[in-house]
Formats: structure tokens, sequence, C-alpha cells
């Protein structure tokens, strides 16, 4: 197995993005602690747009370690980011497996993200607020408050998952997978 620097360095500089994402993300008061809005999973999703599905779970997974290690992202927001790049992996290699990936579909893909995250979001604090103390009324209070940052949170996946796919994409295609004149094999 042949390991490519560039790639490896693409990969690199996108986990170094998400932690640094991470670091600066909104973060709210609950209860039980603080929540921070799973920003950060916007770059692995644009590796998955442009590098493919192994390069970003890879991404996804060694920078969603390194982000709990360091305290910076809860487990809520790691379920989030981890299951939205699950699912639109699935998605892309399932029905875009041997095409390049379109504007509308990356639009498409975007709109995706940003549901998956406020799904994924909501139901995680339901599901944090029902674990505290077994109560309804606590997970509708998580839920409420959590509502302002998870709308947030998914209007930017929605905008900005497209935006960053074509910028991930146009930079692996120019610095990791350059085409030779001389070379066309």
């Amino acid at each position: 197995m042949r390991i490519n620097i560039k790639s490896l360095g693409y990969a690199a500089l996108a986990v170094v993005l998400m932690v640094l994402v991470g670091l600066v993300s909104a973060r709210f008061i609950l209860p039980t602690g603080v929540f921070v809005a799973p920003w950060a999973g916007i770059i692995a999703l644009a590796v998955l747009l442009a590098a493919g599905v192994g390069d970003a779970l890879g991404v996804a997974i060694v920078s969603l370690v390194i982000m709990f290690l360091t305290g910076t992202a809860d487990l809520v927001a790691i379920v989030a980011i981890l299951l939205t790049v699950v699912i639109l992996a699935w998605l892309v290699g399932w029905q875009l497996r041997d095409r390049a990936v379109t504007h509308q579909q990356l639009i498409f893909l975007g709109l995706i993200a940003g549901l998956l995250q406020l799904v994924l979001i909501e139901g995680g604090l339901a599901i944090a607020g029902l674990c505290f103390d077994g109560q309804g009324a606590t997970a509708l209070a998580y839920v409420r408050l959590g509502l302002s940052t998870s709308i947030l949170t998914a209007l930017l996946y929605a905008v900005l998952t497209p935006l960053l796919g074509l910028g991930a994409r146009w930079l692996w295609r120019h610095w990791v997978t350059p085409v030779d004149s001389d070379n066309k094999e």
C-alpha cells in the first residue's frame, strides 16, 4: 500500500482546522455543563466532498478523538458530527460512486447536513435531559435551551457545506492530484 504524502498533508491540515474550529465554536450553558456547537464537522464534510469517504471518516474520527480528549467538544456534538459524516458518506458512496458531485448535489447535501445536525443535536439534548433526571419537562427544557444554537448550526451547515466543499475540492485537485501535461496515464 502506497501512502501519498500530499494526501496525508491534506488530511493533517483538515484535522488541524477541525480542532481549531472546535476551539472557537459557540458554547452555551446547560444545567449539566457546557454544550459546544459542532461547527467543526463542516471541515470533515468538505473533505468528504473533495477527497472521498475514507479520508473524510479518518479526518472526522481523529479530529473528534482529539477534540474529546482536549475537552473542546461534548458527547452530543461528537455523536452529531460523526453520524452526519457517516450518513453523508453513505449517501455519497451509494449514489455518487463513480462521478463527481455537481453544484446542485452539493447544495442538496448541504441541506441534508443542516437538517441532520438540527435533528441530531435536538435529539441528543432531549436524551441528555432525560438522562439528567428522567422527566420529560427537563428534556423539553434542554431542547428549548439548545434550540437557538442548533438552528444556527443547521443553517451554517446548510450554507457552508457546499461552499467549503467547492473550496476543498479545488484544493484537492490543484494540490494533491495535479494533472501533468506530459504524463497523461
